[in-house]
C-alpha cells in the first residue's frame, strides 16, 4: 500500500527476518576502473609477479603491447572488489566461486568499466540471504571486452554473519 502524496509503502519497516536481496535479475552494476602505469607496476610488486611486461617500460615498448600492461591477477582483482562495493556497507558477501577469461591485453593506461549483470537470485535460509550469479567483465567505453567473468556470491545482512552455524 502506498501514500498518494509520496508513492512509498505505509506497510511497516522490514524486520531483520524480512531482508530483502538489495539486487534484482538483470540488473547492471557499473563502476569506472583506471590504470596507471605506477598502479600496474605496485600491483605487480605487491603480488610478486616478476614479468617485465609490468615493469620494464623500455622492453614492453618493442612488444606487440607497445607498452606496459595490466597482470591478469590486477584485472580480476579489481572486477571482483567493484563488485564488493556494491554490496558494501548495507549488507555482508562472501565469495563462493568465480571465473575469468582474459580477452585482450589492459594497456598501463587504460580507463575501463567494471559492468556486472544479475543473472539469477536464489534464497539461501540457511545463510539468511541468497545466492546470486552474475556475469560481467572489464569494458572499454566503446564495449570492447578485455575480461570476460562469472561469478556466484552469497549476500546477506551483517546479522547473519553472526550467528553459529547449525550442526
Amino acid at each position: 500500500m502506498t501514500t498518494a502524496d509520496t508513492g512509498r509503502s505505509t506497510a511497516p519497516a522490514v524486520g531483520p527476518q524480512e531482508w530483502q536481496p538489495p539486487f534484482t535479475v538483470g540488473q547492471v552494476l557499473e563502476a569506472p576502473i583506471v590504470f596507471t602505469p605506477a598502479s600496474v607496476r605496485a600491483f605487480a610488486t605487491l603480488t610478486n609477479d616478476t614479468n617485465p611486461l609490468h615493469h620494464d617500460v623500455d622492453l614492453a615498448s618493442t612488444t606487440r603491447f607497445g607498452g606496459l600492461i595490466a597482470s591478469g591477477t590486477q584485472t580480476t582483482g579489481l572486477l571482483l572488489g567493484s563488485l564488493a562495493n556494491h554490496i558494501f556497507p548495507e549488507n555482508a558477501s562472501l565469495g563462493l566461486g568465480c571465473s575469468f577469461r582474459l580477452r585482450k591485453a589492459v594497456p598501463a593506461d587504460a580507463v575501463l568499466i567494471a559492468r556486472w549483470t544479475i543473472r539469477s537470485i536464489v534464497p539461501k535460509p540457511s545463510l539468511r540471504g541468497v545466492l546470486v550469479e552474475l556475469d560481467g567483465g572489464l569494458v572499454d567505453p566503446k564495449g570492447t571486452v578485455f575480461v570476460e567473468a562469472s561469478a556466484t556470491i552469497a549476500v546477506m545482512p551483517h546479522e547473519a554473519l553472526k550467528q553459529t552455524r547449525p550442526t
